[in-house]
């Protein structure tokens, strides 16, 4: 007899692997019994999943609806019930808000597309494509205000940090520097908390990071997490030891600090080049670009010039005159005029390329950042780009996602008419807000700004948020539902800016988060109405009782902790029980009356319509204070 063909083997192999499959499906549905399939002890499915390891009920919640209903449950005698464990199933799958359910389809959404650009790319042979070295790709990363725009302020030679509001970086800028051994790429990222997704995209898109530490301050929150994302990416860290000009900076104490965070000085056995630096003299900066240049020696940075455009969006924001502007980052291929391009969810052709010069230019390879101007729309930061040589066909796929997006934007990001309703009638402890800002990337960090502010005592509401200037709509919403309108880089136009005054809406915006932050928590604790809560301030133990006036007592007491002061509330404590509640309303020390008793001290406290006060008990003085939402 001949052996069977390869053919024949994988085609036998295939339809018992699907029998076997469909003979535990049916076995697991309960439609025959085990005992017949396959000649051995029935299989319970409580006791299946015991054996495993498994939750019964989180089993049979992975299941479709249609193999719950038929699921058989065996009881422990053997008999056979059909039931559905719905009550132990609900309690174990988590709740999400209308929100999140959104947020979570959004990012799916997104996901999908980005595997759809992938398979796009993916396409093409790169292994006949021209590749040939590029710049590398430097992200400049650290907390606020250690010396990031200054240090880009000497490498381009122009004012930056002058031009920013409040001297910080709060986008992520694009810039190319011109060596004497090449060019490098910078893209400097905003240091403050609020822009921690921004420096997480930097740290993806970049081949190194140099983080910036002062030298007269050492890590912080945001240097630490600057150093946590690129650990994370896998990008190596180069480290500027900033501000050494300054009499307080200590190199060596901050290299010791940056050890506990696996940052190991080269000179000390370790992988990571440092250089100290002064952004303002320029002190040190040759080394550091030295040591970005020997670092993108040994990583080797090549990309192919010719083939499809590939890119990724750095920043993108909308102007008036202009239409979206799109700031990208060319990773391969080289980037035309006239060429047609997808990003994200929008399309078009390449009317006007601008360097970071903002100047003019005809094509941009790669590792170059440029300005890019006739997308349809503004793209959202990270957005892969590709090149396409047929407009139709970026057009289907542009129209194909802005449909699949434009629901779920529209909860999401747009007004969502619950919280409308919800800000209509709002409880005391209610805020709303109408977030603007001008890219993508600066209505996140804002957005996340505001979710922070949340707490016990303040519930925050967004009603809608969006890239673009403050108009009329936004005003009229707020008026009609009492919120705050919060505008970061933008201003209300004229139009907004008269209803804005006949309404009385009040409008927080400005061109640097902080002042934005500040200016929030003052006009959102003007808009609740909290409730007073009991502030302990000190207790005193009764030694002596004495009689005083109109049948009350007078306690002869020892403040043995804080002090005790007039007018606040009064408890008498007896075995860890309080038997008596009132007010402190006279305070003496010999014969004089005083506000307040601080510790050690004896005193003597007016007790008013109690007589059953004895030595040994405790008094305790307790302020009504607002609570502190906001720290300082």
């Amino acid at each position: 007899m001949s052996n069977p063909t390869r053919g024949q083997s994988a085609l036998r192999l295939a339809l018992g692997s699907i029998s076997m499959i469909f003979l535990v499906a049916i076995m697991l549905l309960g439609h025959v019994d085990s005992e017949k399939a396959l000649g051995r002890a029935p299989v319970h499915s409580t006791n299946l999943c015991d054996q495993r390891g498994f939750q019964p009920s989180r089993t049979i919640a992975g299941l479709k609806p249609t193999a719950r209903m038929h699921l058989a449950v065996r009881a422990e005698g053997g008999m056979r019930t059909r039931r559905i464990i719905r009550k132990k199933v609900a309690d174990d799958t988590p709740k999400l808000s209308l929100k999140e359910r959104l947020a979570l389809k959004a990012e799916k959404l997104k996901e999908t597309q980005r595997m759809e650009d992938e398979e796009i790319a993916a396409q093409q042979d790169e292994t006949k494509l021209k590749i040939k070295p590029r710049a590398p790709v430097v992200t400049i990363m650290g907390h606020v205000d250690h010396g990031k725009t200054t240090l880009i302020d000497y490498l381009r030679k122009s004012k930056v940090a002058s031009g920013e509001a409040g001297g910080i970086t709060q986008a992520v800028g694009a810039y190319q520097v011109k060596t004497g051994r090449g060019l490098i790429t910078f893209l400097d990222t905003p240091g403050h908390e609020a822009f921690s997704n921004m420096r997480e995209r930097g740290a993806k898109v970049t081949d190194i990071v140099v983080l910036v530490v002062a030298a007269d301050d050492g890590p912080k929150e945001q240097t630490i997490e600057s150093i946590n994302q690129a650990q994370k990416a896998g990008v190596p860290i180069v480290v500027a030891l900033s501000k050494m000009d300054k009499p307080e900076a200590n190199a060596e104490g901050v290299k010791q600090q940056l050890m506990k965070y696996d940052i190991m000085p080269e000179e000390w056995g370790g992988d990571n080049l440092i250089s100290e630096i002064s952004g303002k003299s320029g002190e040190g900066v040759e080394d550091l670009l030295d040591n970005i240049l020997l670092q993108a020696e040994i990583l080797d940075c090549m990309a192919p010039i010719d083939g499809q455009v590939k890119g990724i969006v750095v920043e993108s924001r909308m102007d008036r005159y202009r239409g979206p502007i799109t700031t990208l980052l060319v990773q391969s291929g080289t980037l035309k005029k006239g060429q047609v391009i997808l990003a994200g969810a929008e399309y078009g052709k390449v009317r006007n390329l601008l360097s970071t010069e903002e100047k003019q230019i005809k094509s941009a390879g790669p590792s170059t950042p440029v300005e890019v101007l006739g997308l349809s729309g503004c793209t959202k930061s990270g957005d892969l780009v590709l090149g396409f040589k047929n407009e139709k066909e970026a057009k289907s796929i542009s129209s194909k996602r802005q449909k699949d997006n434009t629901q779920v934007q529209r909860n999401v990001n747009e007004l969502d008419p619950k919280a409308l309703f919800a800000a209509l009638n709002k409880k005391s402890h209610d805020v709303s807000y109408i977030v603007r800002a001008d890219t993508h990337g600066s209505l996140e960090a804002l957005e996340l700004l505001l979710e922070n502010m949340n707490n016990k005592w303040i519930n925050i509401r967004t009603l809608s948020s969006g890239v673009g200037p403050i108009g009329p709509s936004e005003i009229e919403m707020a008026a009609i539902s009492n919120a705050i309108v919060v505008g970061f880089n933008v201003e209300p136009n004229s139009a907004a800016d008269k209803i804005m005054r006949e309404k009385d809406v009040i409008s927080v915006h400005g061109p640097v988060i902080y002042d934005i932050l500040d200016r929030l928590k003052v006009e959102t604790l003007e808009k609740v109405e909290l409730p007073d809560i009991e502030e302990f301030r000190g207790k005193a133990n009764v030694k002596q009782i004495f009689q005083g006036k109109k049948r009350n007592l007078v306690a002869g007491c020892e403040v043995v902790q804080g002090k005790m002061q007039v007018d606040t509330k009064m408890e008498v404590v007896r075995k860890g029980q309080v038997i008596h509640e009132g007010t402190i309303n006279s305070l003496r020390v010999v014969k004089d009356e005083v506000d307040e008793v601080e510790e050690n001290n004896d005193c003597g406290i007016l007790v008013e319509g109690f007589r059953d006060l004895k030595p040994g008990d405790e008094i305790r003085s307790i302020a009504m204070v607002q609570p502190k939402v906001y720290d300082p």
